[in-house]
């Protein structure tokens, strides 16, 4: 089966709620901390290494980034947060772009939230959910990393998810050994596919 994220292509970086383009299809956000592994994740599922770029420092995007999957989906890749030390400055500058958007943005239609698996339900990844319920916006966790440990953590730390979010759905997935890309690009492409 083709990969529907084959075509995806970088489209811009805004620094500001008014530099948005207009809102044409769905949009889906993608969060987690600097690290969680959401760059690699986002160039696992175009089959392309040089789409997102990863950094060996971690935070080094400070726009909101706009990734166009095809004429339905667009996806955001926000900077990462809760690295060392700039995060705060940084994060003045995004944070009331980000609950700007959530207020005023109608084409959102979920948040992904990545988060390394062995370190889960870090404060930042809490207070992105609880954005979410502020603002009636689907969340969708996503334990990265998942070949560093036991199937038997993963198992553990997917309850663990579940119960402290109270979503049914948890996804885990690893960009080392291609596990888990297929049905993220499954479910990315389900919100685009739903009925208004």
């Amino acid at each position: 089966m083709k990969n529907p994220f084959k075509n995806t292509a970088f489209e811009f970086g805004v620094l500001n709620y008014k530099s948005m383009p207009n809102e044409d299809c769905v949009e889906v956000l993608l969060s987690g901390r600097s690290n969680a592994g959401k760059s690699s994740a986002l160039n696992a599922l175009a089959e392309n290494r040089k789409l997102a770029r990863t950094s060996k420092t971690p935070g080094r995007t400070t726009e909101i980034n706009f990734f166009r999957v095809n004429k339905d989906l667009r996806l955001l890749d926000l900077p990462g947060y809760g690295f060392a030390k700039s995060d705060k400055s940084k994060k003045k500058d995004w944070g009331p772009m980000l609950g700007e958007y959530f207020q005023k943005r109608y084409c959102l239609k979920a948040v992904v939230v990545f988060m390394d698996i062995r370190h889960p339900l870090k404060e930042i990844d809490i207070d992105m959910i609880g954005l979410c319920r502020d603002f009636d916006v689907e969340f969708l966790p996503v334990l990265t990393k998942s070949d560093k440990v036991s199937n038997n953590q993963i198992f553990k730390v997917k309850q663990e998810v579940q119960k402290k979010t109270g979503v049914k759905e948890v996804l885990t997935i690893s960009t080392l050994k291609d596990q888990g890309i297929k049905e993220l690009r499954t479910r990315l492409i389900s919100y685009s596919l739903k009925d208004e």
